[in-house]
């Protein structure tokens, strides 16, 4: 398994790239080579500073943050995806899953623009990758949770630094996962909304 991140990953055999950046792409490209890809998995994101919080304010907003997220949420995938489906073609059963939010699904009540608007977008690539590739049978699938309780977002729930309510267990996103790379290739997972039970969204 190699893990993409900017800083050490302690999964996986660690390839260091800032995939906000074309050369991040090729980097990863140029790392898997000729060999098989069986699933790529985007779970990457960003969003603007105080987002999800009381302190955020659209217009406060610089262009560097709105560009950050739309790079890091959007284009980047886009990109990776491109470079790496002749890997993923050499797999008996390719996947391709996006980390997406429900912040991104319709008539939420979402504030945050840009993070917002990338995950809107993010819906629309892998909606439309599907078709692209369909007749290939190359599974793609966005996965759409509320707040998810990394130890990060559990504190800031607790601290009341973080709006929309309770968090989904890690593990339980983590089980949704796993059922999406075991199922056939003759299944089409579309797309999964994960709300917690008691947040916002649910």
């Amino acid at each position: 398994m190699l893990a993409v991140a900017r800083t050490p990953s302690p999964i996986g055999e660690w390839i260091q790239a800032d995939l906000s950046e074309l050369t991040g792409v090729e980097t990863v490209a140029k790392a898997i080579g000729g060999d098989r890809l069986d699933a790529l998995l985007y779970m990457g994101g960003t969003w603007e500073t105080h987002a999800f919080t009381s302190q955020y304010r659209f217009e406060d907003c610089t262009d560097a943050d709105i560009d950050r997220v739309i790079a890091v949420n959007l284009v980047a995938p886009i990109r990776l995806v491109k470079a790496l489906l002749p890997a993923l073609r050499r797999s008996h059963n390719p996947k391709i899953v996006f980390m997406g939010a429900l912040s991104g699904r319709d008539n939420f009540s979402g504030r945050e623009v840009a993070n917002s608007a990338s995950k809107f977008g993010l819906r629309g690539v892998v909606h439309s990758l599907r078709e692209e590739l369909r007749s290939e049978q190359i599974g793609v699938t966005i996965i759409n949770p509320g707040n998810v309780g990394t130890p990060e977002v559990l504190a800031d729930l607790a601290a009341n630094n973080l709006l929309g309510g309770e968090a989904i267990p890690l593990t339980d996103l983590l089980k949704i996962i796993d059922c999406i790379l075991s199922l056939s290739r003759s299944t089409c997972i579309k797309e999964i909304d994960v709300p917690a039970m008691l947040g916002e969204g649910a």
